[in-house]
């Protein structure tokens, strides 16, 4: 039985964000390096248990970091991600 999977679009940099710290599964690793050279929001689908992982895997990172910066972005990213999880959806909002 297939998994259900969620298109999440990724800016360049929460895609560089997840390869550093969110120690992706190989399928979404693959994907991620697919997309590496584009500066263009891409999508990436993941289905929910890869999904649950990355985002458990992205917290982990948050916590062990000092406030900064890259901890910031991270934490925004996680908000992305939990927000795909939780509505299936994983679009950004364009205006």
């Amino acid at each position: 039985m297939a998994r259900e999977t969620i298109d999440i679009q990724l800016t360049p940099e929460e895609r560089s964000l997840l390869m550093r710290y969110g120690y992706p599964f190989e399928q979404i690793e693959q994907a991620l390096k697919v997309c590496e050279s584009s500066r263009e929001i891409e999508i990436v689908a993941m289905d929910r248990f890869e999904l649950e992982r990355l985002i458990g895997d992205v917290c982990r990172s948050i916590n062990q970091m000092k406030s900064g910066a890259t901890q910031n972005h991270l934490l925004d990213l996680c908000d992305r991600l939990e927000a795909a999880e939780r509505y299936g959806d994983g679009m950004l909002d364009t205006l």
